[in-house]
């Protein structure tokens, strides 16, 4: 038998006990109208909080662009051998 959530648990009413005092019809009466409030409250339904992460918390928006990143060894090699070879070329003026 499958349990659901929702429903409330409760006893089955024995035949061998016949008698019910006037007090525990009253400890019931009280009882299910509380039941039926709480029933009301979770029927309601309760929506989750939206927890945002730091970063939305502190206004950051994606630019699209990618970092650089760290300079190749060899591109201080690169642009002396560029300056060079534009330093060789004759002028055509």
């Amino acid at each position: 038998m499958s349990q659901n959530k929702d429903v409330l648990p409760c006893a089955v009413f024995s035949l061998h006990q016949q008698r019910i005092t006037h007090a525990a019809i009253t400890k019931n009466k009280r009882l299910s109208a509380v039941l039926a409030h709480i029933k009301e409250e979770q029927d309601k339904g309760t929506t989750k909080p939206t927890v945002k992460s730091e970063s939305v918390r502190n206004g950051y928006t994606k630019t699209g662009r990618r970092p650089r990143g760290a300079p190749a060894k060899m591109e201080a090699y690169y642009d002396r051998r560029r300056a060079e070879r534009k330093a060789s070329q004759p002028c055509d003026i």
